[in-house]
């Protein structure tokens, strides 16, 4: 299975050529593909961001339609508080959602497809697949 970051579903919706390659690689090995409940409220926000909200949360449901979306569960809780205060006690800044997402990604043992490299490789026990 796949877990679809926020940044690589931006780029799906941006139409980005390396992203739509990406997507076929993806499916061509007959990956699963998922997301998060927070890259779903990632996304909505960026939607409200624009002026044309219809247009672009339309888009949005539409483009999430496609994913299962992975439960948010009490061991993703567990794994949070424990790479939560790994990190920290390292002094290593990654943002609370992006860890989040990664303990979510961690506990269903998926790939997480990102070009977010420069946070997510500093959690342990995260794969990562860029595009």
């Amino acid at each position: 299975m796949a877990c679809l970051d926020t940044n690589f579903l931006v780029e799906l919706l941006r139409r980005n050529s390396r992203a739509e390659k990406k997507l076929e690689e993806l499916t061509l090995r007959g990956e699963t593909l998922t997301t998060t409940p927070l890259n779903a409220c990632e996304l909505f926000k960026g939607a409200y961001r624009t002026g044309k909200q219809i247009e672009e949360t339309k888009k949005v449901r539409e483009l999430l339609s496609h994913l299962d979306i992975l439960d948010f569960s009490i061991p993703s809780c567990e794994v949070f508080g424990k790479i939560i205060n790994s990190l920290r006690d390292k002094g290593d800044d990654v943002g609370e959602v992006d860890v989040l997402i990664a303990c979510i990604v961690i506990t269903h043992g998926e790939i997480l497809v990102t070009n977010n490299v420069k946070h997510f490789s500093r959690i342990s026990g995260l794969r990562l697949e860029t595009f």
